[in-house]
């Protein structure tokens, strides 16, 4: 009995220690009130008189302002008696509460962000959706926060759900109880770094490699599903596990929300975490869907490297309140859009050919944005000086990941690129330990060689223009601007389609005499083209015909569709082939005179050997 008494003792205190040392949080997803959820915490012991419940402000990866506690409402504090402590809201994200010591439980309500009716809306990757009965998102920095000085607190999350629901994510901590789905994380950071959608399942598990791949889908049509999906998904992580050499993680959860575009104040788009992704998406025919969906795989998948396992201390210990950004964008956002493009052409989804057009697009891209802003500049103002630049962190950022690439390779004799870069980095750093902002620049040159530093000098910390022009010779690629050309012309510069007319819509009009002539309107809708009816699938093969069958003197006829009040006119408008002088902005094309140094170098970089 004394054995047994003392067992029961040790255990008593044990189970005392973890709950004084965690946050107990529980929500009930059958509770839905006024489409609100309401959260319950059972605190952890707290030392000080006065202490501070924080919901975040910010979030890593959003750069962007959102205050998360714009969204709580009736906020009380109780000690174990259950009698209400007093509480002071500081601000939209903070709390302050009295006799702390005192403190045994939180109570608060939640209002999901989609649906909210505030002048800047949350970016619904980062947000939270409450449909009862249907779809619940738990993007767990709008639900649950954490007090002062305690992030690094253990943080068990119980979510009480329809029997028929099922919790996607990329934890592996779950234990079941009935319909109570219990989680837990070692600290705030990795609770916040682990979206939960809940929802009628559809999903799909597959390994790749040593990992386990799910992909959950909720879609009200279902005319998109984990299964439709889940090929295409796999054969782009093989290519990316061959391309790392393997992935660092156990399991990774690819969550998917899909709705009908019906409301201009939302925008499609995705958000990364170190074991999930999450995408909102509209629905669309899957022939067009995937490949979309597809190229934001690539990149969020890539950023298991960075920010998982190489990160700065702004980011290993993030500041939910008062955040500090990093000078390394060019690292976080910029050579994972890099290598999301780059994988494909190293493992042979695309042509060398069709890559350098993704190129000649980024090289476009980032000229809409100011190019003398040093990139660790915008990297530091990217939430408030500049955040009007702040998404040529995609363009040129994906573009210094290429120079880097090739330079390092160029000193290696080919055997070092980038990715081999950020294996070294990981070795180095890893997910639990981080590095110092302004080491980062003289650790690559340590790792690499004393040119790299000069490139980061000059190119990323200073003003001057990446010198492209030098860097792409070095493989046999040239990179000419402004060159003069002659060509035949259909009068517009930029279309855009329609998906419920299934037509394409003129956008921007030419600027040349025959766009004059066939006086265009903008959004008039393309029919056809000389008798042949444009569609999505023959855009191309119709532009191609024309511009090598066309005689200048030609009669061109065009039947256009033009909106007049809730109808469409079709409308045949008539000129004359001209053939006009225009201006390629960028050319980059493989130079067929490369030199023997050269096509090595290409071969290394393009993972053609």
């Amino acid at each position: 009995m004394k054995k047994i008494l003392i067992a029961l003792l040790i255990f008593t205190s044990l189970a005392t220690k973890a709950q004084n040392d965690s946050y107990q949080f529980f929500v009930n997803l059958n509770e839905v009130k006024n489409d609100k959820l309401h959260v319950s915490l059972k605190t952890p012991k707290i030392k000080s008189d006065k202490i501070i419940y924080n919901i975040p402000k910010m979030i890593p990866g959003s750069y962007t302002i959102d205050d998360f506690g714009q969204y709580i409402t009736d906020f009380k504090a109780f000690n174990k008696n259950g009698v209400l402590l007093n509480v002071t809201r500081i601000d939209t994200n903070r709390w302050e509460i009295d006799n702390a010591k005192h403190l045994a439980e939180i109570r608060y309500w939640v209002d999901d962000t989609w649906d909210a009716d505030v002048e800047n809306f949350v970016f619904e990757p980062c947000g939270t959706n409450i449909e009862a009965g249907t779809n619940i998102l738990l993007n767990n920095h709008g639900f649950f926060g954490y007090f002062t000085g305690m992030k690094n607190y253990r943080y068990e999350l119980n979510v009480t759900r329809p029997e028929n629901f099922y919790g996607s994510t990329g934890l592996t901590t779950r234990v079941t109880n009935g319909n109570t789905d219990k989680f837990t994380t070692n600290n705030y950071m990795d609770l916040v770094d682990s979206p939960i959608m809940y929802n009628i399942p559809d999903t799909t598990v597959f390994k790749v490699g040593e990992t386990d791949i799910l992909i959950s889908v909720y879609s009200k049509s279902k005319k998109i599903t984990s299964k439709l999906l889940a090929d295409d998904v796999k054969a782009m992580l093989e290519l990316q596990k061959d391309y790392l050499g393997t992935l660092p993680v156990k399991k990774y959860a690819f969550i998917i929300y899909l709705f009908k575009a019906e409301s201009a104040k939302v925008s499609t788009g995705a958000l990364e975490h170190s074991y999930s992704s999450f995408y909102y998406n509209t629905e669309a025919p899957i022939e067009r869907f995937i490949p979309m969906f597809i190229g934001d795989v690539a990149h969020e998948f890539f950023h298991i490297v960075t920010p998982l396992n190489i990160h700065s201390e702004e980011i290993g210990d993030f500041d939910y309140i008062s955040p500090k950004m990093s000078k390394h964008l060019w690292l976080y956002e910029g050579v994972v859009e890099y290598f999301s493009d780059h994988v494909k052409v190293y493992g042979g989804m695309i042509s060398p050919k069709a890559y350098l057009k993704a190129i000649k697009k980024k090289i476009s891209d980032s000229k809409r944005y100011n190019d003398e802003l040093p990139f660790t500049e915008l990297s530091l103002g990217c939430l408030d000086k500049y955040k009007d630049q702040s998404d040529n962190v995609y363009c040129k950022g994906a573009l210094i990941g290429l120079c880097l690439d090739i330079l390092l390779r160029e000193e290696s004799n080919g055997k070092t690129g980038m990715k081999d870069m950020m294996k070294k980095l990981s070795d180095e750093y890893g997910k639990y330990k981080s590095f110092k902002d302004e080491e980062l620049f003289d650790k690559i040159t340590e790792l690499s060689s004393p040119k790299i530093r000069t490139f980061f000098t000059e190119y990323v910390e200073g003003s001057k223009s990446l010198p492209l022009e030098t860097i792409l010779e070095k493989v046999g690629v040239n990179f000419k601007q402004d060159v003069k050309y002659t060509s035949f012309s259909l009068g517009f510069s930029s279309l855009t389609y329609n998906p419920h007319t299934e037509r394409y819509f003129i956008t921007k009009k030419g600027m040349d005499e025959f766009a004059k002539d066939l006086s265009y309107n903008i959004n008039d809708e393309i029919v056809s083209i000389n008798g042949k009816e444009l569609t999505q699938g023959n855009l191309l093969k119709l532009w191609k015909e024309f511009k090598n069958n066309a005689k200048e003197g030609d009669k061109v006829k065009i039947v256009i569709a033009r909106k007049k009040k809730d109808n469409y006119k079709n409308i045949k408008l008539k000129a004359k082939a001209r053939i006009i002088e225009k201006t390629k902005k960028y050319v980059v094309k493989f130079n067929e005179l490369a030199t023997e140094d050269q096509l090595k170098l290409r071969k290394a970089w393009l993972g053609l050997e």
